[in-house]
């Protein structure tokens, strides 16, 4: 359901269709048989026109992660070393991505292109670090959910145009407790996000220009845990979360590879040790406007007790719609 919202947004932005997209790889990661189908649906769609690629770097094919393996034999490391065209700017867009502003990939390829930033992020809405931004900012307005509004899973009550409630404060922290661990902080961003664009205020959001490193390297402390391996260690860095990002191969030279297993030690190397390694700031662009629907804690409570997903997917076919008018 995520990546058909998501589809209609990448297909939009296709160069034939005036976007600046040349080609989309479909990266099978973990995947259900209606997953591949879909997929497989996009590329016979294309016609034969090569827009669309799909890469399998599943458990399935590449077998599960396990400390100490040589990453030539490493899903998630293959998969980042096969993107290997040296003047190509790429982006890496988590399929759960259900919203995309017009000229917002193209922004983020004209900031990768400064060469101001090694990385460079979308505005991500539901995000461990901006949604703090977005908090200051007064993008946040005042929901709060009655029982018939959980029961019936309809949208929550407005009660302001500013949130201000001591229940619902975003720190920017990596693992901020009120973005990765609670449904209901998830819900009320949500809910912002989708009552400013039914008034056309999604200017709200725009921060402009922002500098993940602005405090160095070492901001933050926390616990990075790398379920794939069952291992975790205190780390201290400058983490953000890589739900929608650009780069370019060059970026990648000096990781460790031999630190990624899997989900989230990518994210942890990359904006964390190898930025310092680097001496290279990484950056976010305001006007790259993007909503991340859900971390994995997120996602049973926003599954049970609202239809974002629906109201999303209906957002997604309104805006495709006046596109083609």
């Amino acid at each position: 359901d995520r990546l058909k919202i998501l589809s209609r947004y990448l297909q939009r932005d296709l160069r034939k269709n005036g976007g600046v997209v040349d080609s989309v790889i479909l990266a099978l990661w973990q995947f259900t048989e209606r997953d591949l189908a879909f997929v497989e649906k996009m590329v016979q769609d294309d016609g034969g026109a090569g827009t669309y690629e799909i890469r399998d770097f599943s458990y399935q094919r590449w077998g599960a992660p396990r400390q100490g393996m040589d990453p030539r034999d490493n899903a998630m490391v293959q998969l980042y070393q096969s993107l290997d065209e040296p003047e190509t700017v790429y982006l890496k867009i988590d399929d759960d991505v259900v919203y995309v502003a017009p000229h917002g990939i193209a922004n983020m390829v004209r900031e990768r292109r400064r060469n101001r930033c090694m990385f460079v992020s979308a505005n991500v809405v539901n995000h461990a670090i901006m949604s703090a931004l977005h908090q200051d900012r007064g993008a946040h307005r005042a929901f709060l959910p009655t029982a018939e509004n959980l029961r019936k899973r309809e949208p929550w009550t407005k009660t302001g145009e500013v949130n201000m409630s001591p229940k619902f404060q975003f720190d920017r922290f990596p693992a901020s407790q009120c973005v990765v661990e609670r449904w209901d902080c998830a819900a009320l961003v949500h809910e912002s996000f989708l009552d400013r664009s039914a008034d056309n205020t999604l200017c709200a959001f725009d921060f402009g220009w922002y500098d993940f490193n602005r405090a160095g390297y070492r901001e933050h402390r926390y616990i990075h845990r790398s379920p794939s391996v069952g291992k975790e260690y205190s780390s201290q860095g400058a983490r953000w979360s890589t739900n929608f990002f650009a780069f370019m191969k060059s970026d990648f030279d000096g990781v460790d590879w031999q630190a990624i297993y899997g989900k989230g030690d990518d994210e942890e190397e990359f904006t964390g040790p190898h930025a310092e390694r680097r001496d290279q700031h990484s950056c976010a662009v305001g006007s790259a406007l993007a909503v991340h629907f859900s971390y994995g804690s997120q996602e049973e409570g926003l599954m049970a007790y609202t239809h974002l997903l629906r109201r999303y997917d209906r957002l997604s076919k309104q805006l495709a719609k006046k596109q083609g008018e």
